[in-house]
């Protein structure tokens, strides 16, 4: 038997609306989930302004959300070691596991996924949600609810500094000091990174990647990254540059900031689907030009490097919003991005 609960539901762009919606009982391998906390994502702002990600259209209307941290209230039949009560996060690309690619271990790059909150499949940001087991992880008692609910963004930064390779010592710039910049950052960090700049047009992000362990930050509206990568790297450029963006501007730039031989590594996903660049450029400067989409097997890793400390998951989180007010929350922060580091949604189960 369905439950009613209230969602929060993009009718169209620009329109957000509460609504009571069914979830059902969990069928065979799945779990129902009460989130708590619900982050607001980059993603989510882009249906909501423009009714789209990428080549993702919205076709009708979604329940948002996909950064979640809550309780399992119900398991089906088949499920191990997940019980009512438990305390969890959900991975939210739901990939098929059979295809070549899940079964190589690359399942962010399954072609039969079904992403939470990305259409056509509904998200989190509800007072229940009915999702496989196998992507429900534990939450320890040592993370908050707000920590859980930013293990997904850590996730992809751990996804790129990965893809990216960076080793230690070497210098790597950040494009983007939104979450997910701010999530790379950490993750260069934990991986030895010796200089780490952050660039980015406002200086609250800006502010809050000093804190987490930038080298350098810089506000192109304030003074010129190219001059200072090159002072940091002895005219060289940085070894890595991670576009975590999505802007015309920013793709460009990182080849100029990438030493020769060096790597860039796209993360952010462009609203252009087509940049041009210079192929003879990338052959005759010997760049490696990467990309990071998503994450695979990162979520425990992220969980391990939270338990021990190794990560700030809040430091990005300036607003808090009560679920009610959902509508007026994606407002504020679509017309306050220089203020909005991250924004999150404080849920309360509303099983009716």
């Amino acid at each position: 038997m369905a439950t009613r609960v209230d969602a929060v539901v993009l009718q169209n762009a620009g329109r957000l609306e509460i609504e009571t919606r069914d979830c059902a009982d969990p069928g065979p391998g799945e779990v129902v989930v009460a989130p708590r906390v619900v982050g607001i994502c980059g993603s989510d702002l882009h249906l909501y302004k423009e009714g789209r990600i990428g080549d993702s259209i919205l076709q009708r209307p979604l329940v948002l959300g996909h950064e979640a941290a809550g309780r399992v209230v119900a398991v089906g039949p088949g499920v191990d070691g997940l019980r009512a009560g438990d305390r969890v996060i959900v991975e939210p690309g739901l990939a098929c596991g059979e295809c070549r690619l899940c079964r190589l271990g690359h399942y962010n790059l399954c072609p039969n996924v079904r992403f939470l909150g990305i259409p056509p499949t509904d998200g989190l940001m509800a007072g229940l949600a009915c999702v496989p087991a196998r992507w429900v992880h534990r939450l320890p008692d040592s993370l908050s609810d707000e920590a859980g609910a930013m293990i997904e963004p850590f996730a992809v930064g751990l996804q790129a500094v990965e893809e990216a390779g960076v080793k230690p010592g070497e210098t790597v710039v950040i494009l983007g000091a939104g979450p997910i910049g701010l999530m790379i950052l950490q993750a260069a960090r934990i991986r030895g990174a010796g200089t780490i700049v952050s660039i980015d047009l406002a200086e609250r992000p800006l502010a809050v990647a000093s804190q987490l362990g930038a080298t350098v930050t810089v506000n192109p509206r304030l003074a010129d990254p190219l001059s200072i990568v090159r002072d940091l790297t002895d005219g060289e450029g940085a070894d890595v540059v991670i576009e975590a963006v999505g802007a015309t501007p920013t793709i460009r730039q990182a080849f100029d900031l990438v030493r020769r031989g060096g790597r860039i590594t796209l993360v952010g996903i462009a609203w252009e689907p087509v940049i041009p660049i210079s192929t003879n450029r990338i052959v005759r400067s010997g760049l490696q030009v990467r990309s990071s989409f998503r994450y695979a097997h990162q979520h425990p890793v992220a969980i391990t490097l939270a338990s021990a400390g190794r990560v700030d998951l809040l430091a990005p989180i300036t607003h808090r919003f009560e679920f009610d007010r959902a509508p007026d929350a994606f407002r504020y922060v679509e017309q306050r991005k220089d203020e909005v580091v991250k924004g999150v949604i404080e849920l309360e189960a509303s099983a009716r």
